[in-house]
């Protein structure tokens, strides 16, 4: 007689790969919780399916179902009457509220999940994930798609609020007279510095566009007689004549050929006194050791084509362009967010040197 054979039970580690592989379905749980408010219609206080349902004008059932699936994640939590509660993630969920992942989630739902579709043409082909995905590349598609670059907008706020202020605690700015801050966006770098230096003043440089909105939110800060704006192509050119030149969060939005360009623009107009401060995330040595770091690596792939740097990669990358890297300050950021403190070199010491090794 053959016994039948027994199937030993898939260890812990199979299950939890098996959670990894559904990690899209639980992106588009958060979105659409996020999107219909449901974390809102929660803080004012528990409520069974349908009534969320009502509250959010969406169906009863699906509705009771996605709050059933974001239980399982612990952003919301259920009791044995049928009712549901913000649960420990819950808060974070919420629309304008300190730490709100709102905005992020609506930008990562709506805009990125697409594109992670193309990945697999990234790896075999060096294509770029976003034009291939949408037709167009990452900054011309958010000009011509208003609600896209509003999700994309709302991402950034939150996170550029948190790392303005983690910036000005870790970096010390006393003795800067004049910060010109290249591709300001709104300005929050440079509007804390300007409240923790009371003696400094700034020019912000961007888009047209982006520098209507910094006049706004730096006259909202009292804070307009201590700035000028300045509408320009960091590509073509960077006003001369401050004492530090700040590039935060902009060298990873693209390849080190355009990298490079920009920083050349920013050696030619500063001063032999000025310091450069690179304002990102220092990629680490061993993936574990900074997850957050290593994701946002992968969305700059996906979405530009681009990346994060090793302490390495930067210092080849300001080489390049005519400058020594002297020291990297890390701020309490759990993005691995850090400044690269550099001093212009004559370009003609570097006539020679490559972005990248042999």
């Amino acid at each position: 007689m053959t016994l039948p054979t027994v199937t030993a039970a898939p260890a812990a580690e199979s299950w939890r790969l098996a959670g990894l592989a559904d990690g899209y379905l639980t992106t588009q749980l958060l979105y659409v919780a996020a999107k219909l408010g449901l974390a809102d219609v929660l803080a004012g206080g528990p409520a069974d399916g349908p009534a969320v349902a009502a509250a959010a004008g969406a169906d009863p059932d699906v509705v009771t179902r996605i709050l059933r699936g974001l239980c399982a994640e612990e952003v919301f939590a259920e009791d044995g009457a049928g009712r549901f509660t913000l649960g420990p993630l819950g808060e974070y969920l919420r629309a304008g509220v300190p730490g709100s992942q709102h905005g992020p989630i609506l930008a990562r739902g709506e805009v990125y999940f697409p594109v992670a579709h193309a990945l697999l043409a990234a790896a075999t082909t060096g294509a770029n994930a976003f034009e291939r995905t949408y037709g167009e590349p990452f900054f011309a598609h958010l000009e011509h798609v208003p609600a896209h670059r509003a999700a994309f907008e709302a991402s950034m706020a939150g996170r550029a609020a948190h790392e303005a202020d983690a910036v000005v605690a870790a970096y010390d700015l006393s003795g800067i007279g004049r910060l010109v801050d290249v591709g300001a966006g709104p300005g929050l770098i440079a509007r804390a510095a300007l409240r923790a230096v009371p003696g400094m003043t700034a020019t912000l440089v961007d888009r047209p566009a982006m520098l209507d909105r910094a006049r706004r939110e730096m006259a909202a800060a009292g804070l307009t007689g201590r700035c000028t704006f300045v509408a320009a192509d960091f590509f073509a050119s960077v006003p001369g004549g401050g004492d530090a030149y700040l590039l935060s969060r902009i060298l990873h939005d693209w390849d080190d050929e355009d990298a490079v360009r920009v920083l050349r623009r920013c050696h030619a107009a500063m001063p032999a006194h000025a310091r450069l401060l690179v304002v990102d995330a220092v990629l680490p040595e061993r993936a574990r050791d900074l997850p957050a770091a290593i994701r946002m690596d992968l969305v700059m792939l996906l979405l530009l084509g681009a990346r994060e740097r090793t302490r390495d990669e930067f210092d080849r990358l300001l080489a390049a362009a005519g400058f020594t890297l002297r020291r990297i300050v890390a701020t309490d950021s759990p993005t691995g967010l850090a400044v690269l403190e550099a001093r212009r070199r004559e370009l003609a010491e570097v006539a020679n040197t490559r972005v990248r090794p042999d």
